[in-house]
């Protein structure tokens, strides 16, 4: 299995303007974003064109992703 790096990113109240550089660097560097309902979708302009993009928010009384699934893969 080859070994990969993960970045969490924090959209801070969710204004695109106060994103790091290195928080842009990384959405440009990344071969997948995992996003939740916190994150402004406006971030994903940083990201390369094609990169898959997976939700994985959760909300109380919604239907959510279930954590599982990723673990097991």
């Amino acid at each position: 299995m080859s070994k990969g790096q993960v970045f969490l990113i924090g959209a801070g109240p969710g204004d695109i303007d106060l994103l790091t550089l290195g928080a842009v660097r990384c959405i440009g560097l990344a071969d997948v974003i995992l996003i939740d309902d916190l994150v402004n979708h406006e971030v994903l302009q940083f990201s390369r064109p094609n990169i898959p993009t997976i939700y994985v928010g959760k909300r109380g009384g919604c239907v959510s992703t279930p954590q599982r699934s990723f673990i097991e893969k």
